[in-house]
């Protein structure tokens, strides 16, 4: 009786690791789609209403999930307070879940945001580019990466409950 309990307790980890890792994958593309959702209509306003950063950022900021919105909530307090919104930028994007490259776009991004509206578009667009192409190349991979991670976790889980029986 207990091998059993053992054994359900063990497949019941593995599951649960399957699904942790699940989750954090979805995570990370929605955030990806959600920085380039408001990338692209910070583009929009910049060239349409010539909206300045401050209220940009604010902008962007609503209705966005937590990662994103934090990234220009805290870049707007610092622009607010008359500080450059770079160190506080970078220190935001470097805890996002998304990749190095992706990280280091953003994180240019912040210097073309603080020129002329031409450089603002082509950074703005340039970043967006490099976060739809990481995003699109996750759904690509996201079927083989899933059966992976289930392979992986249920096998390492039955191997363990056969050496538990």
């Amino acid at each position: 009786m207990i091998k059993l309990v053992g054994s359900l307790c063990v497949l019941l980890a593995g599951g649960s690791v399957w699904w942790l890792q699940r989750q954090e994958r979805r995570r990370r593309r929605q955030v990806l789609a959600e920085l380039a959702a408001a990338l692209e209509r910070m583009e929009t306003s910049i060239r349409l209403n010539r909206t300045p950063l401050l209220p940009l950022f604010r902008q962007a900021a609503r209705g966005r999930c937590h990662e994103v919105s934090q990234l220009f909530e805290r870049s707007a307090a610092a622009l607010a307070a008359g500080r450059s919104p770079e160190i506080v930028w970078c220190q935001t994007v470097s805890c996002l879940p998304v990749s190095e490259t992706d990280k280091r776009a953003l994180s240019e991004l912040v210097n073309a945001l603080q020129g002329d509206e031409t450089s603002a578009c082509k950074g703005i667009l340039l970043a967006r580019k490099e976060l739809q192409n990481s995003l699109s190349q996750l759904e690509k991979q996201r079927p083989d990466e899933e059966k992976r991670a289930a392979a992986l976790c249920f096998s390492a889980a039955a191997l363990l409950v056969i050496l538990l029986i």
